[in-house]
């Protein structure tokens, strides 16, 4: 009788309890995305200039250029530094625009969702060959 009364009760005081937000522990780690800019001869390309829109705004940012190198022909699409324009949960498409000459010479598709930690990318290339 004593266990029986016990368990009515531990199932009462469960079932009494309000679901609160489940905790997230996220990592420290730093996620920077990029793209490698190459002409149809795997050079390297440098741009003058770069910066990633959002597609549904035409809101513009420029990432990490500190990360970029245009001797290598890489370039920051976004980071965790830009996951406070991203609404969690949510896939957002981005064009990331590259300028050389006045020109855009690199206008690609990407797909980035923020997970509660991190920015990550659902889809897009890391690698784009352009004609010059």
């Amino acid at each position: 009788m004593k266990i029986t009364c016990m368990l009515l009760f531990g199932i009462l005081v469960l079932g009494a309890c309000k679901r609160g937000p489940i905790l997230k522990i996220c990592s420290k780690e730093y996620l920077i995305y990029g793209v490698r800019i190459l002409s149809s001869t795997r050079e390297p390309v440098p741009l003058d200039t770069f910066y990633t829109r959002f597609v549904a705004t035409n809101r513009t940012f420029h990432s990490n250029e500190l990360w970029s190198s245009r001797e290598e022909g890489v370039y920051a699409i976004t980071s965790d530094g830009q996951s406070d324009l991203f609404p969690v949960g949510k896939n957002i498409k981005l064009q990331f625009i590259g300028i050389k000459h006045n020109k855009i010479i690199v206008n690609e598709p990407y797909m980035f969702r923020n997970d509660g930690c991190h920015v990550e990318k659902k889809s897009g290339k890391s690698e784009v060959i352009v004609d010059l």
